[in-house]
């Protein structure tokens, strides 16, 4: 047997951990290279969105559950069978002979998936007690899942063009496996808690609701008008839900999400945060690349080109910002200089032209990638040298759930603002001798980005006269309307970043030698005074 306690059996467990997060971060991003060879084979364009979609909301459902039911009944075996559960929906997903199994199979991977996330960085909390030898590796796992998302779609690619679309699935067994050969050796044990019942009524009207929410949103972020009867009725079945779920979980003898974490001002104020960044994040990462497309003409790859200083800055400075806060003992003024930096570089990029330097852009993404690289993994730190031991799980998966809520939200709000601000610019500078048909073939942007629709809106002007003018005014057009609707949507993510940092300023200052020094004690150790318990 291992010896947990050991430098051995501690990068063992490392070992183990990054295995199951790779094996789900790559899964993210390496399937959306191959879904145009699935859809040749498969069929079934009209529901292409919800291979993806199915995938992530399983997989943002179960975090919280998963989280608490680790707390409950051990992590390791919640991380195990995720893993399980992940290998076993892998398979199915290769296997599969319609659109329809491959729908269910990703929701079956999902998840596993989010049982995985929901408990790897808390079992590193397990691993790693003392909050400052924890921060450095907490940087390296979230390095991990950085990278995975950049290199997921170039093996992805690979993968499709030599063994074909179904080896993207079955890839993840092997490394599944040695996960499954590690983890039941290195992850230490935790004990189930006496009398722990599960809160069903709490799990199932918790997932109901954020279904419903995040459908919502995602059909917001396709297009999809706020007054569309689908948006609403989804919005109306979440305020129920969560009306609901607030006096269930008041009642419940151990309920799924403690609402008394809430009144920990570190957890409340890292919860607003994680919001607030990633609705920045989501919003930089897809609409930067749209306006190198859209409005400066630049290549697909040149656009995503741009996007590599933001991940290998925050892949560099989640390893060295753990090592520093390891160092200093304290988080709260990592939070705040990562937010201040995303902030900047939101709003550095509200300054780009329209024909921007490629250098200088790339420049704005190593500032926002600094900020991203300071806040992601230290945020989860926070938290978990703020709450007690017996809610480490269920906190940090909060941070997770929260993440990945404001993802949906954040890629919803940035479509609705750049698609009012694109048609409101357009309408006011709009050739006058376009025809009804001309300025329907182009009354989105797609022609900007999409070849066929080009092709589409080259035909409506050729019957015309001065097609080759009008065609050439339209575009210019379209480009100016679009540097407009996403310059609008750059100015929201810099004022969501800049309530980012008023966020941060309110966690509490946080010392993680003096939290090592009681460990045993559930008490909380803060500057000057001590804190009992997660509702203090």
């Amino acid at each position: 047997m291992i010896d947990h306690a050991t430098r051995r059996g501690k990068a063992f467990a490392v070992f183990g951990l990054l295995l199951a997060l790779f094996l789900v971060s790559l899964d993210q991003t390496v399937v959306g290279t191959a879904m145009p060879r699935v859809i040749a084979d498969l069929r079934g364009f009209e529901v292409y969105a919800w291979v993806t979609t199915v995938y992530l909301l399983a997989q943002t459902a179960i975090i919280p559950i998963s989280g608490k039911l680790g707390d409950m009944y051990g992590r390791k075996w919640i991380a195990l069978g995720g893993v399980v559960v992940f290998l076993l929906s892998s398979w199915l997903c290769g296997f599969a002979p319609n659109m329809l199994w491959l729908i269910i199979a990703r929701g079956l991977q999902g998840i596993g998936a989010g049982a995985i996330f929901s408990t790897v960085f808390t079992l590193l909390a397990d691993v790693f007690p003392d909050p400052s030898e924890r921060a450095r590796y907490q940087g390296l796992f979230f390095s991990i899942f950085a990278l995975s998302s950049v290199i997921g779609p170039i093996v992805g690619g690979f993968i499709t063009d030599t063994l074909g679309w179904r080896w993207v699935f079955y890839v993840n067994v092997p490394i599944g496996l040695l996960s499954l050969l590690v983890l039941p050796f290195a992850l230490p044990t935790t004990h189930r808690h006496k009398n722990a019942r599960v809160d069903w009524l709490g799990a199932v009207v918790s997932t109901i609701g954020v279904i419903a929410l995040l459908l919502s949103f995602t059909w917001i972020g396709d297009g999809q008008p706020w007054t569309a009867p689908q948006v609403v009725v989804g919005f109306v079945i979440f305020l129920i839900a969560l009306a609901l779920f607030i006096p269930i979980e008041r009642r419940a003898h151990d309920p799924i999400l403690p609402l008394s974490l809430f009144g920990n001002r570190t957890v409340s104020s890292v919860t607003v945060l994680m919001f607030l960044s990633s609705i920045a994040m989501f919003g930089i990462i897809l609409y930067a690349p749209l306006f190198l497309q859209g409005v400066a003409g630049e290549s697909a790859s040149t656009s995503g080109a741009v996007l590599i200083p933001l991940v290998l800055t925050m892949t560099l400075i989640s390893v060295i910002g753990g090592q520093l806060v390891s160092r200093i003992g304290r988080v709260r003024p990592f939070l705040i200089f990562g937010s201040v930096a995303v902030t900047v570089g939101a709003f550095l990029l509200t300054t780009i032209g329209m024909s921007p330097n490629l250098l200088l852009m790339s420049s704005f993404m190593f500032v926002i990638g600094v900020g991203l690289g300071l806040l992601l993994p230290n945020s989860t730190l926070a938290v978990q040298t703020a709450v007690d031991h017996h809610h480490v799980g269920v906190a940090t998966s909060a941070t997770q759930f929260i993440r990945s809520i404001g993802a949906t939200v954040g890629t919803a709000l940035m479509g609705t603002i750049v698609t009012a601000g694109y048609a409101r610019a357009f309408a006011a500078n709009v050739p006058q001798d376009a025809t009804p048909e001309v300025l329907h073939a182009i009354k989105n942007p797609d022609a900007l980005v999409s070849p066929e629709a080009l092709r589409l809106l080259t035909q409506a002007t050729a019957a015309l006269p001065n097609g080759d003018q009008l065609l050439r005014a339209l575009l210019d057009t379209a480009r100016h309307a679009l540097a407009i609707g996403i310059h609008d949507g750059f100015w929201m993510l810099t004022i969501v970043s800049a309530l980012g940092i008023a966020a941060a300023f309110m966690i509490p200052h946080l010392d993680f030698k003096k939290r090592a020094q009681t460990m045993g004690n559930p008490a909380m150790i803060m500057e000057g005074h001590s804190v009992v318990g997660p509702g203090e």
